[in-house]
């Protein structure tokens, strides 16, 4: 079992387990940043630690569905065994994901996504070589779906877990267009959001208020 299978076990048994309390979380419109860490496959024989970061958003679009998005940036790293070339490979992408919300009320909420993914490519070696052939285009395309949880700090702040993974479309990560096997990888993200909100939930968050301490 590999890091990301268990990633995904430990975020399936978290929404099983933790009880969620009502509050109201509808119609927000969420930016923050985030941290990533890279699980790469690709024809060399093994990744080292990739690292890489973005900008978030979100916005609920109804109660249970939200549309979120993330542009971003990674390099990803990786050795053959046999001590030939590394890989540095630069990574700029763009995701926009459709969400289903478990628990939109509550503080903890657990949701699974699905999007796409534009991806610019640049595969060089670890001392700045090019490894993309004149014939590659370094922009791709690929279909993306993960897990994670909102944990809200406040109506306004929360901490967000989610890792993804993507269809292996592509043989340019790794610069070796002849490889045995399509390039592919997976990301684990760690974030913080701050929320805004429309005119309609503030009016409706003040009625809750003084019904709440009447």
């Amino acid at each position: 079992m590999n890091t990301f299978s268990r990633f995904l076990i430990i975020l399936t048994v978290a929404a099983l387990v933790v009880p969620a309390h009502g509050q109201m979380r509808s119609n927000k419109f969420g930016v923050g940043a985030s941290g990533s860490y890279f699980l790469l496959q690709s024809d060399f024989d093994s990744a080292l630690p990739s690292f890489g970061g973005g900008v978030d958003l979100s916005y609920s679009v109804i109660e249970y569905m939200s549309i979120r998005s993330s542009l971003g940036f990674g390099f990803l790293q990786a050795e053959d065994a046999a001590g030939g070339p590394t890989l540095n490979s630069g990574l700029i992408f763009g995701n926009l994901y459709l969400t289903a919300d478990f628990s939109p009320n509550g503080t903890f909420n657990p949701f699974v996504f699905v999007g796409g993914s534009g991806m610019y490519i640049d595969a060089r070696t670890g001392d700045g070589t090019s490894l993309t052939s004149a014939g590659s285009k370094p922009i791709k395309g690929t279909v993306v779906g993960g897990v994670g949880f909102d944990l809200f700090a406040s109506e306004f702040l929360s901490f967000t877990v989610a890792g993804e993974m993507g269809l292996p479309v592509s043989d340019s990560f790794d610069g070796r267009q002849l490889g045995t096997k399509k390039d592919s990888f997976q990301r684990i993200s760690i974030g913080i959001k701050y929320y805004f909100f429309d005119q309609d939930f503030i009016t409706r968050m003040l009625k809750a208020l003084e019904e709440r301490y009447k």
